[in-house]
């Protein structure tokens, strides 16, 4: 087993970890998409609400409510990284949406134009605050009082197959040493408890938290096992600690990945592991 002094890397959305996302768009958005849509089925949003949609990534989401606020809505996505704002704005352009923008800033700290909104959403892109406490207060400021929010977070990573099998597989190989379970991550908003802490600070109330389970396609729908050992590897931040290792280290966990995946296969729909998230709602007080 080696061992990996350096650790994770933080994620760098306004960088590194954005256009990683833009390069590799479909794979992620078809991975999670199971949990994106039932957030969106929760959320029921209605014609004429303004809702923002925190973390929009590639703008999927953003582009789905604005059709669901129409006529007399309008969605504003808000992302950290530039390229995906820019690509955001091309996909929603190509068609006939009037009634979504999209704007570059850091939903920690920035003033949207538009605010307060009736409605908050956000598809897993609440758990990299540096320091979640302001965050969560600055996503309290961008709601009319009573408005909504609606997120997906991760559950804990032991609920969450995909992530313990490609953990016990990384584990196998490289030893590292445990995480902050609260640092700006996948997984930092996992703790229940902590979550209604954080909201509560930041004036929300009537907080409800639902698990929410469903299966997900490891490097995206259809994808082979190569295929999903690859997307692991070089994209999801589990993989970083790869991008630096020797390449014989690199080749053997690809191939321990695999054959992990192998059975979990369906041919035509991909790698389909378990993957658990809560869907969050709360209103601002």
């Amino acid at each position: 087993m080696s061992k990996v002094e350096e650790g994770m890397a933080a994620e760098d959305w306004a960088g590194e970890s954005g256009r990683n996302w833009l390069a590799n768009l479909q794979r992620f958005e078809g991975m999670i998409q199971p949990i994106g849509a039932a957030l969106l089925t929760h959320a029921a949003f209605k014609p004429g609400e303004t809702v923002i949609d925190i973390g929009c990534g590639g703008g999927g989401t953003t582009i789905a409510i604005g059709r669901a606020v129409s006529p007399g809505g309008h969605a504003t996505g808000l992302d950290i990284s530039q390229e995906l704002i820019w690509s955001a704005a091309t996909r929603a352009g190509s068609g006939t949406q009037s009634s979504v923008s999209f704007v570059c800033a850091d939903a920690a700290t920035a003033r949207v134009t538009g605010a307060p909104f009736d409605r908050l959403f956000s598809r897993f892109g609440s758990m990299f605050f540096p320091d979640a406490h302001a965050g969560f207060r600055n996503l309290r400021a961008m709601l009319r009082t009573g408005g909504r929010m609606d997120l997906a977070v991760w559950a804990p990573p032991q609920e969450n197959g995909w992530i313990s099998l490609i953990r016990q597989v990384m584990q196998r190989h490289i030893s590292q040493p445990p995480a902050d379970p609260r640092a700006p991550g996948p997984f930092a908003l996992a703790d229940a408890t902590y979550i209604h802490e954080l909201l509560e600070q930041a004036d929300f109330g009537d907080v409800e938290i639902t698990g929410c389970e469903r299966m997900l396609p490891i490097g995206g729908p259809g994808a082979t096992p190569e295929e999903g050992a690859e997307f692991i590897a070089s994209t999801l931040s589990v993989g970083k600690v790869l991008q630096t290792a020797p390449a014989e280290l690199r080749e053997r966990v690809i191939a321990d990945l695999v054959e992990t995946l192998r059975p979990h296969h369906a041919p035509g729909r991909g790698n389909l592991l378990s993957g658990k998230a809560w869907i969050v709602t709360a209103r601002a007080v």
